[in-house]
């Protein structure tokens, strides 16, 4: 029975080390582990091929298109003609039915046809081409898309992670605030109220912990999300806050490397293309076709001997098709296109006013938010000195409860604020590398 004990806690602690799986990252690998496993990014690929696909099948139909046919036919009832009677040496003026054909018939033929012009072939050629081009694009834009939520849900864990760190020095103060309350309360020298009052802020600080608890492991979700990473598995962030090294940002803005630019622009030569494919369909088109036919006939299910009769036929040529007159629709399909081709360089001039607003704002976002980290850990830093003078003081008896509240209140609302210029520093270093296309440029040299 005992080595039965051992053999199945043995067990167990196998299996507890197999789910005990633990990844540690950095930011930078966090991204490259992000790149190279996003369900998104496999998407992009996926569709890649689709179009790769799509431009095989266009330039497939420039080439010979080669068709073999067969067919057998039994012609079990024949239909009958009425001829003139006399023909035969019937009565005048009457007529006589007579079947024409053989039974049974085999036929079999190849026919090729070449497309020799078609502007609409060319064309289709170049727009899908744009495409490709554009989903390119619009993979780079997922990519980038990406670092940016990465980083930022890396941050907010940061910060969370701080917060709880610092709401764990409060709520250790605030303890040690306690037990020396009701040593005092006991030798009659605090009141009851005093000692109840701390108690409350002391759960207050519980319930602040556990909801940053709760925040840090709801961000550590999404960023497995983003990772694609195993949720039964542990993520460990190595860096810390403390640690975060601030995002060298070029000093101008590069218009032309935003790639939500870039995608309108793509978008706009897409859609002049697509103007020519319509008015391709104002031209001529040109075939040439190739046609080789055998045909077999007889009166009984016997295809060789004396009754049974074939022979081969051929043909090829040109084949030309002038369209003249569809009652203006293609005109006005054509029309359709150019609007639509004026209304995407309208969303191009108003994409390039919003680019260089998110610029400016990104940038003065990140002065304020320096200065304001700053003042603001200057702040905390007060605050903690005054809270430990107040405290000190009502150890002592000589500061009231209410002062203390007040005091550790300042410093935890000083460490909020501490946090939240962080947080709102570190989103707008993203977003200038954004709008300035200085990630996309990063994106393309890796």
């Amino acid at each position: 029975m005992k080595k039965l004990t051992l053999l199945f806690t043995f067990l167990i602690s196998i299996g507890s080390i197999g789910q005990q799986s633990v990844k540690s990252l950095t930011i930078r690998e966090a991204v490259e582990y992000a790149l190279n496993n996003n369900l998104n990014l496999s998407k992009t690929e996926i569709e890649k091929k689709i179009v790769q696909a799509q431009i095989a099948e266009i330039k497939g139909k420039g080439l010979p298109q080669i068709n073999l046919n067969g067919r057998f036919t039994d012609n079990f009832s024949l239909a009958e003609q009425q001829l003139p009677a006399e023909i035969v040496g019937g009565t005048p003026g009457t007529t006589i039915g007579v079947k024409f054909g053989n039974r049974y018939q085999v036929t079999s033929g190849l026919d090729v046809q070449q497309q020799l012009i078609n502007f609409q072939l060319f064309n289709s050629l170049k727009s899908v081409k744009a495409l490709e081009q554009l989903n390119d694009l619009q993979t780079l834009k997922t990519k980038e898309d990406l670092i940016i939520n990465v980083v930022q849900v890396y941050t907010q864990i940061q910060i969370a992670e701080k917060q709880i760190e610092l709401l764990d020095e409060n709520n250790n103060r605030t303890n040690n605030l306690i037990k020396l309350s009701e040593l005092k309360l006991k030798e009659g020298i605090m009141k009851k109220l005093d000692v109840n009052q701390l108690k409350v802020n002391q759960s207050n600080l519980s319930t602040d912990i556990e909801n940053a608890i709760y925040s840090k492991n709801e961000s550590i979700r999404m960023l497995k999300v983003l990772l694609n990473f195993p949720s039964n598995e542990t993520l460990v962030l190595t860096e810390k806050l403390d640690d975060a090294n601030k995002i060298i940002i070029q000093d101008n803005l590069t218009m032309e490397s935003n790639l939500t630019l870039m995608q309108t622009i793509k978008q706009i030569e897409l859609s002049k293309i697509d103007e020519k494919l319509v008015k391709a369909e104002f031209y001529p088109k040109l075939n040439a076709f190739f046609t080789y036919n055998y045909q077999g006939n007889a009166n009984e299910f016997k295809f060789s001997g004396p009754n049974y009769a074939d022979q081969f036929n051929g043909t090829w040529g040109l084949a030309a098709s002038v369209p003249l007159f569809d009652g203006f629709q293609k005109r006005k399909r054509v029309l359709q296109k150019e609007l639509a081709t004026e209304k995407l360089e309208a969303d191009k001039k108003t994409l390039e006013l919003n680019i260089e607003k998110e610029y400016q704002d990104a940038k003065q976002q990140i002065t304020v938010s320096e200065i304001q980290v700053k003042n603001q850990k200057e702040n905390m830093s007060l605050a903690n000195e005054n809270y430990n003078g107040i405290k000190l003081s009502f150890s002592e008896g000589i500061a009231a409860i209410t002062e203390l509240l007040d005091s550790e209140f300042a410093l935890r609302q000083a460490q909020s604020n501490y946090l939240n210029a962080q947080l709102q520093l570190r989103v707008s270093e993203l977003q200038l590398i954004k709008a300035s296309g200085q990630l996309s440029k990063l994106i393309n040299q890796n």
